[in-house]
Order: C-alpha cells, then sequence, then structure tokens
C-alpha cells in the first residue's frame, strides 16, 4: 500500500485523498496500477477491510480464478 496526499489517472486528472487508509480500514475505494506502464489495471471497493480484500485478491490470482 502506498501512502500518498493524491494520486492521478491516466490522462492526468488529480483526485485527493481524504482520510488515512490502513489495512485495518474499510468501506474503501482502491485503485490497483500496473508498475510497468503506470496504468490502472482494476479500481474496486470494499466492505471489509483493506487486508481482507488484499489476502481475497491474492487468492484469486493464485488459484487464478476469474471474476467478472
Amino acid at each position: 500500500m502506498m501512502k500518498a496526499e493524491y494520486f492521478t489517472d491516466p490522462i492526468i486528472r488529480k483526485y485527493s485523498v481524504r482520510n488515512n487508509v490502513d489495512c485495518k480500514s474499510s468501506y474503501v475505494v482502491y485503485a490497483v496500477n500496473c508498475r510497468r506502464c503506470r496504468m490502472f489495471e482494476y479500481v474496486g471497493e470494499t466492505g471489509g477491510t483493506m487486508y481482507q480484500r488484499h489476502l481475497l485478491n491474492l487468492s484469486h490470482i493464485r488459484t487464478q480464478h476469474s471474476d467478472p
């Protein structure tokens, strides 16, 4: 998880981060981006904690589970 005051999308729109977020935070909208091309790969939300969502994402990657 990266800490930042803002982030930008691929067309350089700037979005402010309004609250501090950590692994225990819940009801979060998050973006996963590619380190190579700096593009967003996925934008999602979670009602559970970021930690729980991260574990679920890793499980889906490891089992090659495809979610719509």
